[in-house]
């Protein structure tokens, strides 16, 4: 495979951002129970609550962060130095504005939020001071967001994982140091906000060695500006949906049945979000490249993009559902404790199978808006936002976050028709239904074997953390032989494996020197 071609390099960026993706989890999977329960399922449920705030928050940039990725790259391509540098003063003018309304919202919701919440909510006056500090966090990620963006239009993977590996390290330990040491929740967040400070300038400088144009410079050009939110506006609407899809369970949650019960459904949703997380890094070149065939009316590469990378992601993605349903008592047992493997198991596997829609999802998604189908991933973004919020409504009430997670998981069941209209309307592929039936099929049946070997063979064999990572990984490796025995593998998706593992493997070694 040559080192310049456009497969190696996907496979190379691909493999970075595995990496980079599972040191921060296996950090997260040994401290983020020690932290639980050093502050305490309510004080954790409160930490949750305020993370959704922020992300809520980030809707103010009306799309503008995502179209900035888009210009940019566009420029970057033709190599308009000035354009890009038009580009950034610009964005980051806009960066400071929409970071600072968003650290004046936070701080208001600390403040007055109590006071026109229900009674029982008044007590939660005194944590005030941490809206405070997360009006800190969103400031400062929202103002250095653009050279976080230029790292990827840039396609230094290799930078932002290092950085990321880096930070993530530093950070989580002293996080751990602060818990440890009993400090509160007050110490934890200010941690984090001189560690963001600190890893947001270290980026800057980094991007500013390549792009010498990309200072923290200030300034205003309209048109930039207004071509960034023609784009920008159709993704923020499409962003409002996805963000009522991701993020409107937790923050109902309280209000309905309190922050402990958030607790107890946000944690094993972080599990299962790895399932997502594992396919957005083999996806995380689907935009551009996407974007790149299309603007060549390279339909046929397109076509096989599509059908490659999918078949794939969906192979990753059950491997690694089975096993988070199959295990998913005894991964909340040894990773936490009893009492949370008796209140969130059945979370857990409504959530693997709400993840699994979400791993074929956020491709898709990406793939649409490479071919600048906004309109129709728009649409379909906001009926299913719809769809969560009224089942939300409907169950949560009834059923508690057992039905917060049934809303989940039925509101995704568009993305089937997803698939459908994309297949039928932007592509001409054929005999789909065949496809279909034959790789519903062999998943059903790999994962029923899969699941059988696991909890009659493996489970019990479970005892501790270090056994639970061992035979989980044991048993994505028996899915995908299993799936290669059974001949449902394609022959040019094994190569691809083979290819993709020489090349992480690389990676591996280089970031151990």
């Amino acid at each position: 495979m040559e080192t310049d071609s456009l497969t190696y390099k996907t496979f190379k960026n691909i493999s970075y951002n595995i990496v980079g993706y599972i040191w921060p989890m296996f950090f997260s999977l040994f401290i983020t129970p020690i932290v639980i329960f050093k502050l305490g399922i309510k004080n954790y449920g409160i930490y949750l609550f305020i993370n959704a705030l922020m992300g809520l928050m980030s809707l103010l940039d009306l799309g503008f962060g995502t179209a900035v990725a888009k210009h940019m790259s566009f420029y970057w391509g033709k190599k308009d130095y000035s354009a890009i540098q038009a580009l950034i003063r610009s964005a980051n003018t806009l960066s400071l504005l929409i970071g600072a309304l968003g650290a004046i919202l936070l701080i208001a919701i600390g403040f007055f939020g109590p006071q026109i919440l229900p009674a029982q909510f008044a007590n939660y006056q005194a944590y005030s001071i941490l809206f405070i500090i997360a009006g800190g966090l969103f400031f400062i990620t929202t103002l250095f967001n653009t050279y976080t963006v230029a790292l990827a239009v840039l396609q230094r993977f290799d930078i932002s994982n290092k950085i990321g590996i880096i930070s993530t390290t530093v950070s989580s330990l002293s996080v751990l140091i602060v818990v440890l040491s009993g400090g509160s929740l007050t110490s934890m967040l200010l941690t984090q906000l001189l560690f963001i400070i600190l890893f947001n300038i270290i980026t800057m400088r980094q991007v500013k060695k390549m792009l010498p144009q990309a200072g923290l410079k200030f300034g205003w050009d309209t048109t930039e500006i207004k071509n960034c939110y023609k784009f920008g506006l159709v993704v923020f609407i499409n962003s409002i949906a996805g963000t009522a899809l991701s993020s409107l369970d937790r923050l109902i949650i309280p209000f309905y049945v309190g922050p402990s019960n958030l607790t107890y459904y946000s944690v094993p949703g972080s599990v299962t979000s790895r399932i997502p997380g594992v396919a957005s890094t083999l996806s995380v070149t689907m935009f551009p490249t996407t974007s790149q065939l299309d603007g060549g009316n390279n339909r046929a590469q397109i076509e096989t993009l599509y059908v490659r990378s999918f078949r794939l992601i969906t192979i990753a993605a059950a491997a690694l559902t089975i096993t988070s349903i199959a295990f998913a008592y005894k991964i909340l047992l040894y990773w936490l404790s009893a009492d949370f493997a008796n209140h969130s198991t059945q979370i857990l596997i409504i959530l693997a199978f709400t993840n699994f829609f979400l791993a074929l999802f956020g491709p898709l998604s990406s793939f649409l808006l490479g071919l600048n189908k906004v309109k129709f991933l728009t649409a379909m973004s906001v009926s299913m936002g719809i769809l969560n919020a009224i089942l939300l409504l409907i169950l949560l009430p009834r059923y508690g976050i057992t039905g917060a997670a049934w809303a989940y998981l039925l509101s995704l069941l568009p993305v089937i028709y997803i698939f459908y209209y994309t297949e039928k309307k932007y592509l001409t592929l054929s005999s789909r239904g065949h496809y279909y039936t034959k790789k519903i099929l062999g998943t059903i049946l790999v994962s029923a074997l899969v699941w059988i070997i696991d909890v009659y063979l493996l489970s019990p064999i479970i005892v501790n953390v270090a056994t639970l990572l061992l035979i989980g990984g044991s048993s994505v490796l028996i899915y995908i032989v299993l799936y290669k025995l059974f001949g449902f593998f394609d022959t040019t998706d094994w190569v691809d494996f083979e290819r993709f593992f020489t090349v992480l493997s690389k990676k591996v070694r280089l970031q151990k020197i």
